[in-house]
């Protein structure tokens, strides 16, 4: 055997190890990807292009913050002024604040002309006419 011959099956070995690294790593990434679409979440609904669970827990079982929307909630826009009345969409009542990022667990509302800290699952009373703002960042009132 010649120096071209043992140079040819060393480098023909390696392109096929190269290969079979190649098609493991390509599996393992398919697996994984499988994984992720065929994930499901339990109690999901889709209307009207929002997901809304019917799940109604703030908290995990862990005790930390549940980010979730169910189709009764009402989302408030940061620095957006909203006014509590019969005919709009914000109705008077009693209201659960929750935190719209997983994260944070406290932020603050303007209501009326106060501003207050409030914790996610904190309760909330507003009366009619009553104006409310989240001030720190955007939240869900359930």
């Amino acid at each position: 055997m010649d120096i071209y011959q043992i140079i040819c099956i060393i480098l023909g070995v390696t392109v096929l190890l190269q290969f079979g690294l190649f098609a493991f790593v390509y599996k393992r990434y398919l697996k994984a990807q499988r994984a992720l679409h065929n994930r499901e979440v339990d109690n999901i609904k889709i209307k009207n292009g929002i997901r809304y669970t019917t799940d109604e827990a703030i908290l995990t079982q862990d005790g930390d913050v549940k980010v979730s929307l169910t189709q009764r909630d009402i989302v408030l826009q940061q620095s957006t002024t909203y006014i509590a009345n019969k005919d709009s969409n914000l109705k008077p009542g009693k209201y659960a604040v929750l935190s719209t990022h997983d994260g944070m667990e406290t932020f603050n509302i303007r209501i009326g002309e106060y501003v207050r800290e409030y914790k996610h699952g904190d309760s909330i009373v507003l009366g009619e006419g009553e104006k409310i703002t989240p001030v720190s960042s955007p939240i869900i009132l359930r």
